[in-house]
């Protein structure tokens, strides 16, 4: 079964929406990935996530705004670079992991990456992740569904 999923454009400014960025017809699994990621990177542009709906258990849309409007203080910057620089394409969805350096987000090469939508739901779900001893904390997530990929944004952390 597929899903109708929308992209609507909302103006914080005028507290209406502005238009239609892009529709889609998807699965259950990737409805439900699209709407957990906190951006979405459309036409070589970042959109941050604002909320979600659903009307009639069929019809689903994200609320969406220019990621400027919305990126986080610390990493905004570091966050809409990292996200534009990706390349990396798959033929299904996949992870791919960037690690804080104080400055900017760097590739981490983990050796296991999901290619099940479910599992990179679940995944998005979570706050940390933990790989060989060292604790991962999840700073902000994008989808970019034209090359299959989420980008998780990360850093080390000590707990």
């Amino acid at each position: 079964m597929y899903y109708s999923l929308t992209y609507r454009n909302w103006s914080d400014d005028r507290q209406v929406e502005t238009g239609i960025l892009e529709q889609v017809s998807v699965t259950r699994d990737e409805l439900f990935m699209r709407k957990l990621v906190d951006a979405t990177l459309m036409k070589n542009k970042l959109w941050a996530h604002l909320s979600n709906e659903c009307e009639d258990h069929r019809e689903h849309a994200v609320y969406v705004t220019e990621y400027d409007n919305q990126k986080p203080a610390e990493y905004g910057t570091a966050i809409a670079d990292a996200a534009l620089a990706m390349c990396k394409m798959s033929s299904m969805y996949s992870a791919e992991y960037m690690l804080w350096n104080g400055s900017a987000f760097q590739e981490l090469d983990l050796a296991e990456s999901s290619s099940y939508t479910m599992e990179l739901a679940e995944q998005l779900l979570d706050h940390y992740m933990v790989r060989g001893g060292t604790t991962y904390e999840f700073v902000y997530s994008v989808l970019d569904a034209d090359r299959k990929k989420v980008l998780f944004l990360m850093k080390e952390v000590d707990l």
